[in-house]
């Protein structure tokens, strides 16, 4: 009996805990399971696919991407709404963000009134509005800190992944848009090697809570290892904007732990601290171009320019990128209450490039800029674009978040208080490249920033600068039917849109091959799925006049005047005008084009196509005059040396005429050999080349012919 009791006693006996225990217990949040845990699982499914996916169907690797986070934050919401709905209820804790984003929103509304298209408009708010919504998940369904560890787990890997096949474009292995090796090749799964740069910069700090979160020493050395590569990777792109942003980010760093000394932190993991700094100096020997083995393992890339100073502006397009800032201002002198609609900065760049061109400070710039899609400037564009209430949700912003993370940094502890300095770190490097870049408008890049903002104002860290918000029953399904029926029909639109990109480059394709039927029947499909056309018209455009459809093609250029705005679309457009009469609209479209200043290649056609105007309203007068002058600038445009004996012809002047027309054969005879023997050797030319070089043959044969029908014509 007393031996049974003692046993049993033993077997229900709980040794006491001491005060630290207890409060370590009671602070312990429950694990979760079921639904919720899903949630978490898939959010980080989403972090880890987004980066590397890509579709080489389509045109642009963030268009694919994009479309992508439409159907996956769509599953996203289903996941959020089946939840709330098994419990009857929702529970959301919205941060303080949620307030300016709101007058984001409604600037985005107001910028229809001056949106130059309103598809643009929509389809730029359905963009910002769902990434926004991925922000608001990690912020509602990171609890604990193993999901924290989860999510900056996986968007670490998928860094690493993408770094890995840039620097394999790098060293040949894998193509990169052209055939070689070194920078020039490097565009991994983002498109471009500053898109690179920004994605890996705005990753570095957050990953750094790896090493204070993880329990396991396997999965240590691999962070150690993947943060070092990154870092690597970084140095290898010599992107400066990024690195003076990653400095930026540093010195917050350094400022937040010397404000808030969390001691505790550090010292326990001091030793994986210290193996993390000794494998990102063996980085930078290795791959900074400026390292000591750089040579030795053949990472080798030359470094231009003596002075720092030159590094930063002049050799990373610093007037380039100004002069993108100073057009923008004139949008915005010219619509200061609700800007020129959101995304329709590319759509007005044109325009706008030749009103400042015409300004004092516009007559410095000296050079051509082709068409920018975007300011390169996150802080300019939204003004542009938005207006005043822009500019205030953008303050809202930059004011809003770091008094969120001031916050929450107060009421943390130490270990909590390293996690959330390290993601503001993040968030600096982010603010700070968006000075020069664009990473609102690139998904991956969007996508570390936005995971950043919502694992630092997550429950994880606490609930301060938070308000809560509930429904109940009806409320409930009301709410997930209607946001699921969103979700279910902006991703209808986008895989729609998607299908009309893919179908785009393959129209684009046949075209350049030269199976004009074909291509034009593709365009057409395109331009039905699309829900924004832009560069589809274009190309239809061309197919049109190929086939001699020219009113047809009259028309898909005059759409894109309000859909796809380049130089080249000017100049077709103004060329068709010409050759149906209109020639007071074409010298109008390309008065505007001149004043842009084009491209050398854009303004002598452009030139070319305003004499034949003259010459096609009476003026052979003036038509000579003007292609006298476009000879004397550009003595090897033997187009433009063709129409000139034309003009002479028709005044009479057959021996001038004469000595024209032999001048333009012997430029052509030449360079149309140089081209038939270029086609008839076996090469790996690209689609575009191989259009191009089809074209120019065709060109000059019909002009050979043409100038020699001429010639023994002449008396």
């Amino acid at each position: 009996m007393t031996k049974a009791l003692c046993a049993a006693r033993a077997a229900t006996y709980n040794p006491p805990m001491n005060a630290a225990k207890r409060a370590s217990s009671a602070k312990a949040p429950p694990r979760r399971i079921g639904h919720a845990r899903v949630l978490v699982y898939a959010l980080a499914a989403f972090v880890f696919v987004i980066p590397p996916f890509i579709l080489p169907q389509a045109t642009e690797y963030g268009y694919t991407k994009t479309i992508l986070a439409f159907v996956l934050v769509t599953v996203l919401l289903a996941l959020w709404g089946l939840d709330a709905w098994r419990r009857g209820e929702i529970r959301v804790r919205i941060p303080w963000i949620v307030f300016p984003f709101l007058v984001f929103v409604a600037a985005s509304l107001f910028s229809l009134l001056g949106a130059i298209n309103g598809r643009v408009v929509v389809q730029s708010l359905a963009v910002a509005s769902f990434f926004f919504i991925f922000l608001l998940l990690v912020a509602d369904t990171v609890r604990e800190k193993r999901d924290v560890a989860l999510l900056l787990g996986c968007l670490t890997a998928s860094v690493s992944l993408v770094s890995l096949y840039g620097l394999l474009q790098y060293a040949g292995v894998l193509r990169g848009p052209s055939e070689g090796t070194g920078l020039n090749q490097v565009i991994s799964t983002l498109g471009n090697k500053e898109y690179l740069s920004g994605f890996v910069a705005y990753s570095l700090f957050p990953s750094v809570i790896l090493l204070v979160r993880l329990r396991s020493r396997a999965l240590r050395v691999a962070s150690v290892a993947l943060i070092a590569f990154n870092f690597g990777t970084l140095l290898l792109v010599e992107q400066t904007g990024a690195n003076v942003a990653m400095v930026a980010g540093a010195l917050a760093c350094l400022v937040g732990l010397a404000l808030y000394r969390p001691m505790e932190p550090l010292r326990k993991a001091r030793a994986w601290l210290l193996a993390l700094v000794l494998a990102c100096a063996l980085a930078f020997l290795v791959e900074a171009p400026s390292g000591p083995l750089n040579s030795l393992v053949g990472l080798s890339a030359p470094s231009e320019g003596s002075s720092w100073i030159a590094r930063v502006w002049e050799q990373n397009s610093g007037r380039a990128r100004a002069w993108d800032w100073w057009i923008g201002l004139e949008m915005l002198k010219d619509s200061p209450w609700v800007g020129i609609g959101l995304g329709n900065y590319k759509l007005a760049f044109v325009p706008y490039k030749a009103k400042f061109l015409a300004t004092p400070l516009g007559a410095s710039y000296d050079f051509h800029i082709a068409r920018a899609a975007q300011a390169h400037n996150e802080y300019v564009q939204a003004a542009a674009e938005l207006g005043v209430l822009g500019i205030v949700a953008v303050l809202g912003f930059l004011i809003v978040l770091p008094t969120s993370l001031f916050v929450r940094l107060r009421r943390q502890e130490e270990a909590e208080r390293l996690d959330l300095i390290l993601l503001g770190a993040g968030l600096v490097v982010v603010l700070v490249h968006a000075l020069v870049s664009f990473p609102a408008h690139l998904p991956a890049s969007s996508l570390a920033a936005l995971l950043t903002c919502g694992v630092a104002l997550s429950p994880a860290y606490g609930d301060a600068a938070t308000v809560h918000a509930s429904l109940r029953r009806r409320g409930t399904r009301a709410t997930v039917i209607a946001l699921v029926a969103v979700g279910v029909g902006v991703s209808i639109v986008g895989v729609r849109d998607l299908a009309a990109n893919v179908l785009l480059a393959q129209g684009l394709q046949e075209l350049r091959l030269g199976n004009v039927t074909a291509a034009t029947a593709t365009l057409e499909r395109s331009l039905a799925l699309d829900f924004a056309p832009s560069e589809v018209l274009y190309y239809l455009g061309a197919a049109y006049a190929q086939q001699g459809d020219i009113e047809a093609a009259f028309e898909s250029f005059e759409k894109c005047l309000t859909r796809f705005v380049d130089e080249s679309t000017y100049l077709a457009y103004a060329e068709l005008a010409v050759n149906l009469g209109r020639t007071s609209l074409a010298k109008e479209q390309l008065s505007l084009l001149l004043a842009s200043r084009p491209s050398v290649t854009v303004e002598r056609k452009a030139r070319y196509v305003h004499a034949l105007a003259t010459s096609k309203e009476g003026d052979v007068v003036g038509a000579t005059r003007e292609l006298e002058a476009l000879v004397a600038d550009a003595p090897t445009f033997e187009t433009a040396r063709i129409a000139l004996a034309n003009v002479l012809v028709a005044r009479g002047l057959t021996a001038s005429a004469r000595t024209e027309y032999e001048k333009a054969l012997k430029q052509i005879e030449p360079r149309l050999a140089r081209a038939e023997e270029q086609l008839a050797k076996p090469s790996t030319m690209t689609a575009a080349a191989y259009a191009e070089l089809r074209s120019t043959i065709a060109t000059l044969r019909t002009e050979r012919d043409f100038v020699r029908g001429r010639l023994a014509a002449l008396p």
